[in-house]
């Protein structure tokens, strides 16, 4: 996928990781009606989450690296 400018494709890795953190959270949260994920589930979606973060680290990184 291409994005018109860094900031964007910070953007869309921050949209779903924030997505992710929302649906473990309402998961995690109390709430039987949501606790109805299989532990592999849980633990696909952590690691989807963990990917965005470091995709998020990465861009970053090669921007401060163009700065310089």
């Amino acid at each position: 996928m291409s994005y018109s400018t860094t900031a964007d494709h910070i953007d869309t890795h921050a949209r779903q990781a924030w997505a992710l953190a929302q649906l473990l959270i309402d998961h995690f949260g109390g709430q039987e009606d949501h606790n109805v994920l299989s532990d592999e589930i849980m633990s696909a979606l952590m690691e989807n989450l963990s990917h965005h973060l470091v995709r998020i680290q990465t861009i970053n990184a090669e921007r401060s690296g163009n700065d310089l």
